[in-house]
């Protein structure tokens, strides 16, 4: 027995020099297990082109399906700037292509189609088809991780960013579905950024010149922090009736706490981020502005349900909103993109539910509610279902999805 107390004392004494060991093994096991994926690639690099696999070429084709539903039930005034409406539409965006396999680590797609879009209640069904859907996506698989370039006109929801309303509400996501010019993605462990720009308007006689840059990024500084920013800068230039420019750009750098780790939660996290805005109107004033503020999201999420809380204090982030350009035409939602709410106080709650049901099949029923310094100003009931054919097809290496 005395033998046995011995040693039992002699293990209590070495586990603090075997816990340093361990955590002085995990770095080299980590850089070990990495030479090893690294030794494995290049192994299927060279059975690939041994076996003929490289430039391998692939019919494709694909079909998005969207529907739609958002009742909002305001009260729109001067200080109220939400109207009442139904947004109610189903969306079908098929299309076809191909897939070169240049070699295991780097693919090219070719995707042409059309979408097609009905407002339910609407007795017309002639203009079904909105807008020709063509765009190359060509993905390139490192050792460090994943590169995904897109160019063309492509569907919005490829940019994987997490964007503030203050940058798109829910309604210019929905009646904008798809970006027209580039977009660049990076994805490594812990880290995801993204570059784009959306040319939205060609100058004309009436038609004005638009653009906006966009980019968002996330790093994952422990498993409890992520740091990150969201950023736009919009060029929205003149016409010919109407000439002039107007600049309008925001930044958002955030820091995003989850202590869900130990707990049956799905989320408990608190995001803080700082809206700052450079706006300026060259052909009515030299002046420029610079409105700011702070914005809070409060989330807890369990059993797929969630509850969302949305806080914003600061300026009025759209001081141009009212204005109007040389031709007398007014700004309003086609210099702002956000939430028409971002005046001062904002206060906004979200209940949802998403349901897992597949990787290519998403759904979300949600009820928002609103609030300003005026007060309530209503509310929003929502029912949105997709279906992605191409996450079912290609469960590894989805189009427009750099991962």
């Amino acid at each position: 027995m005395k033998r046995i107390w011995i040693i039992a004392a002699l293990a209590v004494l070495a586990l603090p020099a075997a816990g340093q060991g361990l955590e002085q093994l995990l770095p080299w096991l980590r850089q070990q297990e990495q030479q090893r994926q690294r030794g494995q690639q290049e192994r299927d690099g060279a059975v690939a082109e041994a076996l003929g696999l490289r430039n391998r070429f692939e019919w494709e084709y694909d079909a998005d399906f969207l529907y739609w539903f958002d009742n909002r039930e305001f009260a729109a005034s001067g200080d109220r700037p939400l109207a009442s409406m139904t947004l109610n539409a189903v969306v079908l965006t098929p299309a076809v292509g191909f897939r070169v396999t240049q070699t295991p680590r780097v693919t090219h797609r070719l995707r042409l189609g059309v979408e097609y879009a009905h407002d339910m209640g609407a007795a017309d069904w002639e203009n079904l088809a909105r807008e020709v859907i063509v765009y190359y996506d060509g993905h390139v698989r490192t050792r460090r991780g994943m590169f995904e370039g897109l160019a063309g006109v492509f569907p919005r929801r490829y940019a994987e960013g997490s964007y503030s309303e203050a940058f798109y509400s829910d309604e210019f996501r929905f009646r904008d579905r798809n970006l027209e010019g580039l977009l660049l993605k990076w994805r490594a462990s812990r880290f995801y950024a993204e570059l784009g720009c959306d040319w939205m308007g060609q100058k004309g006689f009436e038609r004005k010149e638009r653009f906006q840059v966009f980019t968002a990024g996330e790093w994952q500084a422990a498993r409890w922090l992520s740091l990150g920013w969201t950023g736009s800068l919009y060029h929205y230039a003149g016409s010919v009736a109407a000439p002039g420019v107007v600049d309008n750009h925001l930044l958002e750098p955030w820091a995003k706490v989850d202590l869900v780790g130990g707990t049956r939660w799905q989320e408990l996290s608190l995001q803080a981020g700082a809206l700052l805005s450079y706006q300026r109107d060259r052909a009515r004033t030299h002046d420029v502005l610079f409105p700011m503020g702070g914005e809070l999201v409060a989330t807890v999420r369990r059993w797929n349900v969630a509850l969302q809380n949305t806080a914003y204090f600061g300026d009025n982030l759209l001081p141009l909103y009212a204005g109007r350009d040389t031709g007398g035409n007014p700004y309003g939602s086609m210099l702002y993109f956000g939430q028409p709410c971002y005046t001062g106080f904002y206060d906004r709650v979200e209940v949802s539910w998403e349901p897992v049901i597949a990787r290519y099949v998403s759904l979300k029923l949600a009820a928002r509610a609103h609030f300003t310094q005026a007060g309530f100003l209503g509310w929003q009931q929502q029912f949105g279902l997709v279906f992605d054919l191409d996450a079912l097809r290609s469960p590894g290496q989805a189009s427009g999805r750099c991962r």
